[in-house]
């Protein structure tokens, strides 16, 4: 089927229930003009939630979903008592998704943005997940996190390269936040904060997933390996080098 009827299909079944209604008209059209299907529809399944999408954040990638389903069942036992950090949370889809695979462990999730941390605290109330489970802070980066110490960090920064911007589609252009998505530093600017922080707040032997784009794999791994500390990197499902896995602890 061509990608638009589909979209149009999924936007008629699962916001209007098959009927095509004046309102369905009305939203097709901003459909057809690039407003993203995830936003008309207001909502976005991820892992096992749902993740609503009324104050915009950005919307979950199945690449995201696809890393950290792996991640968490490869790194976090099913009855696993840890603490983790979701940073740079968006919508809280990462953070709340692990909530509801793994319920023994204490997630915080951290975003800079207000309108973001209203989604989150909507998010957990939809997906009943409870408020001793997952705690939610405003926070420039690590500013307002105390100097605590994490078991497992998982971050999706901005790190698209604002000289890559002709890279995008028009409607993540056009309509998803900016500063969620672009970064300075061939967009490592975020990625390399996020290094330089482990010895502040990651366990020893703990680990952190940090998603990037996949041409920036050669610049990560000459600054990484300057760091001497464990580290790997994990494809997607699509065979795209994804994510960076690093290990707090000393190579051997």
């Amino acid at each position: 089927m061509d990608p638009k009827k589909q979209e149009k299909q999924w936007l008629l079944n699962e916001k209007y229930q098959g009927i095509e209604s004046p309102e369905f008209f009305e939203d097709f059209k901003k459909l057809e003009s690039g407003t993203p299907l995830a936003y008309l529809i207001g909502n976005i399944p991820f892992l096992e939630i749902t993740v609503d999408l009324e104050y915009k954040p950005l919307i979950p990638r199945p690449e995201t979903e696809f890393w950290v389903n792996y991640c968490t069942q490869k790194y976090i036992p099913l009855e696993a008592n840890i603490s983790i950090l979701d940073i740079y949370s968006g919508s809280g889809c990462i953070g709340l998704g692990i909530a509801k695979k793994r319920p023994n462990t204490k997630i915080l999730c951290s975003d800079i943005k207000k309108e973001n941390i209203v989604q989150i605290q909507k998010n957990i109330v939809l997906n009943g997940i409870s408020e001793k489970q997952v705690s939610v802070i405003q926070s420039d980066i690590f500013k307002n996190i105390s100097m605590q110490k994490f078991d497992i960090i998982f971050a999706n920064p901005p790190y698209i390269s604002e000289q890559r911007k002709d890279t995008v589609d028009d409607s993540v252009l056009l309509y998803e936040d900016h500063h969620a998505l672009f970064a300075e530093d061939d967009g490592l600017f975020h990625i390399k904060n996020l290094i330089e922080k482990i010895p502040f707040f990651l366990k020893d032997n703990g680990y952190m997933f940090i998603e990037f784009d996949p041409w920036q794999k050669k610049l990560i791994e000459s600054y990484i390996q300057e760091k001497e500390i464990c580290f790997e990197f994990l494809q997607d499902q699509y065979q795209k080098n994804r994510v960076l896995i690093i290990q707090n602890k000393k190579l051997a």
